[in-house]
């Protein structure tokens, strides 16, 4: 059984791949969310989005500004939603970090984010860009009451690693992936040896899972 830290969409390149292959698969978060109130600034150039949640909580985007995504899956996120993606990273926030800076140095870009985000794109750029911040959501971790058992375990954040690993272990022998460098190295940090996808997106997972385990 495969276990993912996160909800899934009806066509999601990873539920996709295990049914094709026959694999069970358990995708749920480990954390709890709710709404924060919060003043968007009215004179943003770039809004960033670091997560899809941060999408469905940021609200409506004052006409005229431009969006930016970390990732591929944010960036899905927004299109969805009906927004366009004038800018999107690979998920790797150091990266994303220099290759934003190319097209948003010097302009003032709001972070619309969770509380607990570890702010690792607009920490990078304070001082090359006017970075307008605020809290739109909250997110807690909401363990299981169980041990979850599977033969892979994929976390989808440093809050899911936490909300699983301070309450059990995981099953002897597993396999462990991360969705990218943040989760990875928190997991690393636990002394939890780990792999993450080149970009931070299912199609990414899938391609490491279709890989033998090392």
């Amino acid at each position: 059984m495969i276990f993912i830290s996160r909800k899934l969409k009806g066509d999601s390149p990873l539920r996709q791949w295990t049914d094709s292959v026959g694999e069970r698969l358990e995708a749920r978060s480990l954390l709890a969310f709710a709404a924060v109130p919060f003043t968007a600034p009215a004179d943003a150039d770039w809004w960033f989005f670091y997560s899809s949640r941060a999408v469905t909580f940021a609200g409506e985007v004052p006409d005229g500004t431009k969006l930016a995504a970390i990732g591929g899956g944010t960036a899905a996120t927004l299109l969805t939603a009906g927004r366009r993606v004038d800018f999107c990273g690979d998920g790797h926030p150091e990266r994303v970090a220099e290759d934003f800076l190319a097209v948003a140095e010097g302009r003032r870009v709001f972070f619309p984010r969770a509380r607990q985000s570890r702010l690792s794109v607009q920490s990078a750029l304070t001082d090359r860009l006017t970075v307008l911040d605020a809290v739109c959501y909250d997110n807690r971790p909401a363990p299981p009451r169980e041990p979850i058992e599977a033969r892979t375990y994929i976390f989808t954040s440093p809050l899911n690693v936490a909300a699983y690993l301070d309450h059990f272990a995981l099953s002897p022998g597993a396999r462990v992936l991360a969705i990218g460098p943040s989760t990875g190295g928190e997991l690393e940090r636990r002394g939890i040896p780990c792999t993450w996808p080149a970009e931070s997106s299912e199609a990414g997972l899938v391609e490491l899972l279709e890989r033998p385990a090392p």
